[in-house]
């Protein structure tokens, strides 16, 4: 019986543990299936718009990756399932012996009473005693023997309640393991159609390259002026704020935010990263991103990521307009707004409304700062 209970705390403690990791990636499975959808949205919606080229490559690069996760974590749940598939087939080999072992057991306890005569009159075999000493401790025997009796069959009854439940939950298992092959199969499939639309969209792109090289040197110039743009207003900070929070007490605030900051596009969806990395299309040119640039899809409304101050904001050569919010040491820059909706000085709460992108180029640029030190936003932001 030690064996039986021993098995039992391994299998229960084997699925609660199983369980959280369970929970968590079908979480980020169906995080990751929303963002697809997201994706495809905005593709669908541009997918004729020829200034949207560029863009719509990025967002299906976007969605491909996203599709590769999507597949790492259906293997990562198939794996799983099949640990506890094994594991409870495992268990219920090992219930079967025991009922086995409990049934051989408890009929060789109904022979031996068979023998022993004590199916008979249970008040005859008492008074059949020589003395009062004798009657006393075959009524105590007898007692025993009956409470040993009933709890034998008590335990076999239990361990093949809990053999059918096992046997059920197999069966749950391997459905739920099959359906997460043909939905991984499926992802598989879509990945490959992607791939090769991708493909063609990087040719198309490639036959436009001298535009797109313009076009990036508009794009560097832009980002060389709001970096100084930045740096400038950063430097004439005066060091104060007139929110109702110590600037100690943001910065603490905003480092505990960190991977949790609400995200300044609802709906956006991140087409160009931090740092250097080589041009989606152009071979041998590296771009440096001081931030990260997030396409929007149907919102076009940007919002604080936390609460702060407007430390300033200026408009560049190309009529785009940027916010500068200060939490503490830290800055949060947005960047290619069409309206801008607060003023400089101005307390600002997280998911306040500060501005709006152009609908026709409504992709956001936004970065993160601590003092003069450019940080990757996507450290900081909460994911979607």
């Amino acid at each position: 019986m030690k064996r039986l209970s021993f098995i039992f705390f391994i299998f229960l403690f084997l699925v609660s543990t199983q369980g959280q990791t369970k929970s968590e990636l079908e979480t980020k499975r169906i995080s990751i299936q929303s963002e697809i959808k997201q994706i495809g949205k905005r593709l669908q919606k541009t997918r004729e718009n020829r200034k949207e080229a560029l863009n719509n490559y990025l967002s299906l690069q976007s969605k491909i990756q996203k599709r590769a996760q999507l597949i790492e974590t259906l293997e990562l749940e198939n794996s799983l399932l099949t640990q506890r598939v094994q594991r409870t087939t495992e268990v219920i080999f090992s219930l079967e012996e025991d009922t086995k072992l409990l049934e051989i057991e408890y009929g060789a306890l109904l022979r031996q009473a068979l023998r022993q005569k004590l199916s008979d009159s249970y008040i005859s075999f008492i008074f059949s005693a020589k003395d009062f000493n004798e009657a006393l401790k075959r009524w105590r025997y007898m007692n025993q023997y009956r409470a040993y009796r009933a709890r034998q069959a008590q335990i076999i009854r239990e361990t093949k309640t809990s053999l059918l439940r096992k046997k059920e939950t197999l069966k749950k298992l391997s459905i739920e393991k099959e359906k997460i092959l043909e939905e991984q199969l499926f992802q598989q499939q879509q990945l490959s159609l992607e791939s090769r639309r991708r493909n063609k969209m990087y040719q198309s792109l490639k036959s436009n390259e001298k535009k797109l090289r313009a076009e990036l040197k508009d794009q560097q110039d832009i980002a060389y002026q709001l970096k100084n743009a930045i740096l400038n207003l950063i430097s004439d900070d005066p060091k104060k704020t007139t929110t109702t929070i110590s600037s100690s007490d943001l910065n603490l605030d905003f480092q505990r935010a960190k991977t949790k900051l609400k995200r300044p596009l609802a709906d956006g969806i991140v087409v160009r990263f931090f740092g250097k990395q080589q041009h989606p299309t152009i071979k041998r040119i590296e771009i440096i991103n001081n931030g990260i640039d997030i396409l929007g899809n149907s919102s076009t409304t940007v919002s604080a990521v936390f609460t702060g101050q407007v430390s300033g904001q200026f408009t560049l050569p190309n009529g785009k307009k940027s916010v500068l919010i200060k939490h503490g040491d830290y800055y949060t820059v947005y960047s290619n707004l069409e309206q801008v909706f607060v003023s400089k000085d101005e307390p600002i709460q997280t998911g306040q409304e500060i501005g709006q992108l152009s609908p026709t180029e409504n992709t956001l640029h936004f970065e993160l700062w601590r003092q003069k030190s450019r940080l990757n936003p996507e450290d900081w932001l909460s994911p979607q």
